[in-house]
């Protein structure tokens, strides 16, 4: 009996994107499914862990030529099974399964959209941006055969916008065993805070800096290292950013270079307390974090602004603190708070690898996966 072939689709992610490849493919491959990676992002042609990777560089090309050349590399491939992770890629899965009415296309949902693309405008350009991108996508939700959730606070849309449609939640959570448990030890000369994930001032990394120089101020005797773990999008914060960093003597900023998902550990490990102070805008405020539960999984607590997703997500007192992310205060009282608490750091990081264990972790989602595509496939 010849293996099952699923296809996932990517118009803006890295073939290599963790949910994509470590996490989807991966499992899928090692449930013995044939399994392609096709993407936009990057020129690529590859067979990975037995996970066959092609790409163009379409960032350049207008939308119909995007959608014709993820169709080619979909005929080519010829899959039972197309999980996209945006609603590009719909239009050409779409464009296949009228000539291969056997296949059964998933959307993928881990973003707020059209937000995400439409909020990058202002004004009324702003709205009208929102509807022109959905009313495509209200088409696309009707003609995918089920829907993939990332997270429980954005399923209330789809019961409105799709309400006949099958639904799966599939959450982010790590795949354990690429993470190594690591307990903070703040009794050390010098004490690592850290933040991992695409630096810019929205997401909250010169509030951070700027609490991490007063706290700084505040030990003397102590050592602080500020590690930020990935790269700034803007070149003119990068800028601005590199100008602040030299003020205190007792601190120093280290950057590490993103890298591939398995190797995240090795970074996260050398933090002792993690954070994410980014605004509260709306995506944010309705979004759940996915890093935080990979700082948990290395056994770090945390200090994150105070969304309600997380509150929902968490009994966040046994792992971690949450503050107003402009209330400089708050920041400060909750970094003194586990400085001066070194049992309450050990608890919370005990806690926090224990759930990742017991349950929040990646086996145990990935199961609903299988589960799903092998009731959709047989």
């Amino acid at each position: 009996m010849n293996k099952k072939r699923i296809c996932l689709i990517t118009s803006g992610h890295s073939p290599f994107d963790e949910r994509i490849f470590w996490k989807f493919a991966k499992s899928l491959s090692e449930s013995e499914f044939t399994v392609s990676i096709i993407c936009s992002t990057e020129k690529i042609g590859e067979v990975v862990d037995g996970i066959s990777i092609a790409g163009f560089d379409g960032f350049s090309y207008p939308k119909q030529k995007k959608i014709d050349s993820f169709f080619d590399l979909i005929n080519q491939f010829n899959p039972d099974l197309i999980i996209c992770s945006e609603m590009l890629p719909v239009f050409a899965a779409l464009r296949f399964r009228k000539q291969h009415r056997h296949t059964k296309i998933i959307l993928d949902i881990t973003e707020w959209f059209p937000e995400n693309v439409a909020f990058k405008f202002k004004g009324f350009r702003r709205w009208i941006k929102y509807f022109q991108l959905l009313l495509p996508y209200f088409y696309v939700l009707q003609k995918v055969e089920h829907l993939i959730i990332g997270e429980v606070s954005k399923k209330k849309r789809y019961d409105f916008l799709a309400s006949l449609k099958s639904k799966t939640v599939i959450g982010y959570y790590p795949a354990l065993n690429y993470f190594n448990y690591k307990k903070p030890d703040l009794s050390r000369e010098e004490i690592v805070f850290g933040y991992a994930g695409v630096i810019t001032y929205e997401r909250g990394i010169n509030t951070l800096l700027q609490a991490t120089h007063l706290i700084a101020a505040k030990f003397p005797q102590k050592k602080f290292k500020l590690l930020l773990f990935g790269k700034f999008t803007y070149q003119d914060e990068e800028v601005d950013f590199e100008q602040k960093i030299s003020a205190t003597g007792n601190l120093k900023v280290e950057f590490s270079d993103w890298t591939d998902y398995d190797k995240m550990s090795s970074v996260i490990e050398r933090m002792d307390i993690c954070f994410d102070l980014r605004k509260r805008n709306y995506i944010y405020s309705n979004s759940l974090p996915i890093k935080i539960f990979e700082y948990m999984a290395c056994g770090k607590p945390f200090i994150y602004s105070d969304i309600k997703p997380i509150r929902v997500e968490l009994d966040y007192p046994k792992y971690g603190q949450l503050v107003n992310p402009v209330n400089e205060n708050e920041i400060i009282y909750a970094i003194e708070n586990y400085l001066n608490n070194p049992e309450l750091v050990n608890q919370h990081s005990i806690n926090a690898r224990k759930l990742i264990e017991e349950s929040k972790n990646w086996k145990n989602e990935s199961k609903k996966l299988i589960e799903l595509v092998t009731k959709l496939l047989f």
